[in-house]
């Protein structure tokens, strides 16, 4: 085996890798030896045709690609001890040259991370403020969740809530066909087309009424936008929405015996969310100042396996099968997505890196007792205390609760840097299980 090796840009090494005959031949053996046991030639049996036979019955490109198939993985293992590279996943392989092999193999190394003087940022906290219309607001969206519509003698005006049957077709093509769905008739309503809310405003339960609309230039099905959409509806009932009165009988439906202990409870919650706003604007600041004052970088590949985790959630989330359903009910392509996510998957990588170096610069460690303690936790909430702890004490359950508190001090540990608690008082933080970062640890491990 022949091969060089550089470093390229952002943590990543080219090695040019060629294979020598004794190499090539013995792999072209091994190739030749598994393709005969598994083609039926006639006259021959499994395992004992020529080499000319089988190749002329398989075709010389299929014992290429089987040969290639077998020598590379040995000739790339052998480069990499040869030039001490250390991958930290599978290489992106080109074939520069089929006969004899040449590759070309970009290899992903591990992220380099420098926090510079991490402990000299600093991040003014968020003030949090509740005020009574931000409880009264909350109280109201409680009682619009428990409003009820009312059916009203009446034609339809806007801000009611419609009964109808609908049917929509584009060039004798059906477009929608709904019977008994309910509406909400609003002004300037986008849905399900420009100008339908006013196109039935008017209409009483039991008249229908034939329009036609233009379907917009933007529209998610780009085969029919700018199209003529010919559309029929019958109102079947006209409702108002009715809300509960904001007293004692409401509280009561929440779980609460008087409304003033039911505002209590909304201005405590309130008051947690924004806590947990700020605190979580402040890491984002935080990070995004170490980062400025530090040094990031990785592989591309992390990028974009984070982008494919990131639409694969979405995927979920929104409960499709597969990342390619999901991008057709977005209507975007897999290249415009991915540009889409790229500087959210950046930041996450980014932010991740930065985490986890500083949980190593400041020493933070999570031991057994510290996941025995949270599993305990969380089975004061478990229902079936027994099923619960099985799962738990799977030991990838068990790490993944590890990370999940080591993350959660990182955290700390972030926030009380950047607002200047006392790093005295930091370093000697036992009861907390991390202590101070050793004192002349590098940093661009």
């Amino acid at each position: 085996m022949k091969s060089t090796a550089k470093t390229i840009e952002h943590r990543q090494a080219e090695l040019h890798i060629e294979a020598e005959s004794p190499e090539y031949e013995a792999a072209e053996a091994e190739a030749f030896r598994y393709l005969s046991g598994r083609v039926e030639i006639p006259g021959f049996r499994k395992g004992k045709a020529p080499r000319a036979i089988i190749e002329k019955h398989v075709g010389r490109d299929a014992v290429v690609d089987e040969t290639l198939e077998r020598v590379f993985p040995k000739l790339y293992e052998q480069a990499l001890t040869t030039h001490d590279i250390h991958p930290i996943t599978t290489p992106q392989v080109h074939l520069e040259q089929r006969e004899p092999p040449v590759f070309v193999a970009i290899v992903p190394l591990e992220p380099e991370v420098d926090l510079g003087d991490y402990r000299s940022v600093r991040v003014a906290p968020e003030e949090v403020s509740v005020t009574d219309e931000h409880v009264l607001s909350a109280l109201d969206r409680m009682r619009e969740s428990q409003a009820v519509l009312v059916p009203v003698e009446r034609p339809l005006i806007f801000g009611d809530f419609s009964l109808i049957d609908v049917h929509a077709s584009v060039e004798g093509q059906p477009f929608l066909d709904h019977k008994a769905v309910t509406y909400e008739v609003a002004a300037n309503s986008q849905m399900p087309l420009p100008g339908f809310a006013e196109a039935i405003v008017g209409l009483s339960a039991g008249e229908s009424k034939d329009f036609t609309l233009t379907i917009p230039e933007d529209f998610r099905i780009a085969e029919l936008a700018g199209k003529t959409s010919s559309l029929s509806v019958t109102v079947q009932q006209a409702r108002v929405k009715e809300l509960p009165e904001l007293g004692d009988d409401m509280a009561k439906s929440f779980g609460f015996d008087t409304l003033a202990a039911l505002r209590e409870r909304v201005d405590a919650d309130l008051q947690s969310n924004a806590r947990n706003q700020a605190r979580t604007a402040l890491i984002h600041q935080a990070l995004d100042a170490i980062a400025a004052q530090g040094h990031v970088d990785f592989p591309p590949v992390l990028e974009d396996r984070e982008i494919e985790e990131l639409v694969a959630g979405e995927a979920k989330r929104y409960g499709y099968k597969s990342a390619e359903d999901y991008l057709q009910m977005a209507n975007k392509t897999a290249e415009e997505i991915t540009e889409e996510l790229r500087p959210l998957a950046h930041e996450r990588i980014v932010n991740g890196l930065i985490l986890n170096r500083l949980a190593r610069l400041e020493s933070i460690d999570v031991n057994d007792a510290d996941v025995s303690r949270r599993v305990e936790e969380l089975l004061t909430e478990a229902q079936d205390k027994d099923r619960v702890r099985e799962l738990l004490a799977a030991p990838h359950m068990r790490e993944s609760i590890a990370d999940r508190i080591r993350t959660n001090r990182t955290l700390d540990r972030l926030v009380a840097i950047v607002t200047g608690e006392d790093i005295a008082k930091l370093d000697t933080a036992g009861d907390t299980g991390v202590s101070g970062a050793t004192k002349g640890e590098e940093q661009n491990g």
